[in-house]
């Protein structure tokens, strides 16, 4: 476009679009992180120029549900086209073992882990998988004693709770 000497130039009002950014204005540096001139402004300086495009990159939060636990970390923010390091923190809940995160509440199997990398350029709710920390009881040593008359018994045996279990 030509702007002439003591006039106001408008400058087009299309905005460029750029994959995973906003667009902010325009700006005479290339490396620019502001915009000086917005789109339909006037550029009234007597000087030749070029207009840079000035792009922010897009942000997502990407939040931590405990599940039914406590614990859960803060949110993190997430950069379009950069990878997003998850927060180590991992929530508790009592006789759950936590496996990792998902993006279902009803998950059971984790998609991530606590520390591990999120790399969608989207928003998300993380939700805590979890896994009952509960094994059955072991029995042993079963005999059944009868009575002279067979209508009565008496059953014995042993068994280990899970705390016995994991302790042996």
């Amino acid at each position: 476009r030509t702007k002439w000497k003591d006039q106001a130039l408008t400058l087009s009002s299309t905005k460029p679009t750029r994959t995973g950014y906003s667009f902010l204005g325009w700006s005479t540096s290339s490396s620019a992180t502001s915009a000086t001139y917005s789109a339909g402004g006037s550029y009234t300086a007597n000087s030749a120029a070029t207009l840079y495009a000035v792009w922010k990159a897009n942000t997502y939060k990407v939040t931590y549900n405990a599940n039914g636990g406590t614990g859960a970390p803060s949110a993190q923010t997430k950069t379009y086209g950069k990878t997003l390091t998850l927060s180590s923190t991992k929530p508790t809940r009592t006789n759950y073992t936590f496996k990792g995160w998902a993006t279902s509440a009803s998950a059971t199997t984790a998609t991530y882990s606590a520390g591990g990398s999120y790399t969608a350029n989207a928003a998300a709710t993380l939700y805590a998988v979890w896994e009952l920390a509960y094994k059955k009881p072991s029995i042993s040593g079963v005999s059944v004693i009868r009575d002279e008359t067979g209508e009565t018994a008496m059953l014995s045996f042993s068994w280990l709770t899970y705390a016995e279990i994991e302790s042996v």
